[in-house]
């Protein structure tokens, strides 16, 4: 195993933090898509890029694996217009990540309790790992941990803060007919 990386700042996309999602009839696995800019995340694009080598000098002996098997990826190659002129870090996890909120203490235990959406910003732990089995050769990164940061642009346009879902609501009158039903 390699070393924790620590990130900051990244926007993040298709989190399933709690739940694995189901694909093509099978359950997936827990994790998220980390968006990075090249300038904003140079350094750490680069320690992730210096331990990717390092895991294919020391597990598959110096070989360079092709792009598509590789955790961090140009985002042109995705093919999601929004990781255009990003660099994208897959990392999933078999068990859920740790989550927590911006005070990086409080866990987070319940989806339903999480500010984490798609397009918010995130700090993330991340190891990366050399898989090599009946599944071929890959370079993984595990999802182990992540943080709310702050709100960011929503990806995909479903996400409501609470302020608006709660503005245009005022008191009710206790006499009022709408309590009547």
């Amino acid at each position: 195993m390699s070393d924790f990386i620590m990130i900051s700042g990244a926007r993040v996309s298709f989190p399933h933090l709690f739940t694995p999602p189901t694909i093509n009839g099978e359950e997936g696995k827990c994790g998220a898509t980390l968006m990075l800019d090249p300038k904003d995340h140079a350094k750490v694009i680069g320690q992730i890029e210096d331990q990717i080598a390092e895991l294919c000098k020391f597990k598959f002996k110096g070989r360079k694996l092709a792009a598509e098997k590789l955790c961090l990826r140009a985002g042109e190659d995705k093919g999601r217009a929004e990781y255009d002129g990003l660099m994208v870090l897959s990392a999933n996890c078999k068990n859920r990540p740790l989550v927590l909120r911006g005070d990086g203490r409080t866990r987070i235990e319940d989806e339903r309790d999480s500010p984490i959406y798609a397009g918010c910003v995130v700090n993330a732990k991340v190891r990366l790992w050399a898989q090599d089995n009946q599944y071929g050769k890959r370079v993984n990164a595990e999802l182990v941990a992540i943080q709310f940061l702050r709100d960011g642009e929503p990806l995909d346009g479903s996400y409501v803060s609470e302020d608006e879902a709660a503005d245009g609501f005022g008191e009710v009158a206790s006499d009022d007919d709408f309590l009547a039903a």
